[in-house]
């Protein structure tokens, strides 16, 4: 569909015509028509390619793209390289599109600002000297970027080697773990809370709301730091005792300790679960999945103590972890 022209400037001595933005996954392109960028950052030259729209969308899955030329006789797109400012001849072409990308949102919420109001998997950049990558974007109540998911089992999340917590694992936009790496770059690049959504059972949702969180680089074992509770209906954190508070704990895998248990390690009685404890916790969103909903001692059942009394074994059968910048 033609795009309706917006304004149009003089550049380089041409009359060249701007059109207005293209959203693709949550990318703002400019589209500037009839004419090609001659750069020498060409990330690859792609073929066949039937459509602008299908050029920009092999932009937005590479967090080093910054911006496409796109002939639609041909169906040549060209993937340039991302740079603040693509400097490039531009020159005029009619058979040519070029279309440029504005920077990647810091976050889900600043996506939500943009008015992206659908829930779904976007790219992000929190740190503009890092690169971009896939976050999933929950909109409800102004855009939280989520970091863990879990809702049928189909991701192990209790077997997980220190590596694998690291990098992520899981699919973004189904069962996950984001990797301690990208929640750090996201935590570390403004003043974030932390929501908990927890699912029991019975098909009750609960949650509970956390200022300041944020965990530190590998080299500090990616420390975790966790404010007071700020609202929702449970609160497992700031109730527990002090050799039960995560705050101020390293996380800990099978293959890298970092509890504070005498004996048998934290993570081992909860079979392999990777999580930040002490001397060991009343909270582990990543243990083993039951099916049943069963809490079967430490083994098996995703842990939050209050919505579990001591008089029953309830495991959770859903559960999101997920930030946003504080008001």
């Amino acid at each position: 569909m033609m795009m309706e022209f917006i304004f149009s400037i003089l550049l380089i001595g041409t009359l060249q015509v701007t059109s207005c933005c293209s959203n693709i996954n949550g990318h703002t392109f400019q589209i500037l028509k009839n004419k090609r960028c001659e750069a020498y950052t060409v990330i690859d030259t792609l073929y066949n390619i039937r459509s602008q729209t299908i050029c920009l969308a092999k932009c937005a899955v590479l967090a080093e793209c910054a911006g496409v030329n796109f002939e639609k006789r041909s169906t040549t797109c060209e993937l340039i390289a991302s740079s603040k400012i693509i400097t490039c001849l531009f020159t005029t072409d009619a058979d040519w599109n070029h279309g440029y990308e504005n920077e990647h949102s810091q976050d889900c919420q600043a996506l939500w600002e943009k008015n992206f109001t659908q829930d779904g998997v976007y790219i992000i950049r929190p740190n503009p000297n890092q690169s971009a990558f896939n976050a999933y974007c929950d909109m409800q109540g102004g855009g939280w970027t989520v970091i863990q998911r879990r809702y049928d089992g189909s991701v192990e999340f209790h077997n997980q080697n220190w590596t694998e917590y690291k990098n992520g694992f899981g699919d973004v936009s189904t069962e996950h773990w984001l990797g301690n790496d990208l929640i750090h770059l996201i935590t570390n690049s403004g003043n974030y809370e932390i929501k908990f959504d927890l699912m029991t059972p019975d098909n009750v949702w609960h949650n509970a709301t956390y200022s300041n969180f944020s965990i530190q680089d590998e080299i500090a074992d990616y420390e975790l730091s966790i404010g007071p509770f700020i609202g929702g209906n449970t609160d497992a954190i700031g109730a527990s005792n002090p050799k039960q508070e995560p705050h101020g704990m390293k996380f800990s895998t099978l293959d890298v300790v970092n509890d504070l248990r005498n004996g048998s390690t934290c993570v081992e009685m909860y079979n392999g679960a990777g999580w930040w404890y002490n001397s060991c916790t009343t909270v582990n969103l990543n243990g083993n999945y039951s099916t049943d909903g069963v809490y079967h001692d430490h083994k098996q059942g995703i842990k939050w103590k209050p919505l579990a009394p001591s008089d029953t074994s309830v495991s959770l059968m859903a559960t999101t972890m997920k930030v946003k910048r504080s008001p």
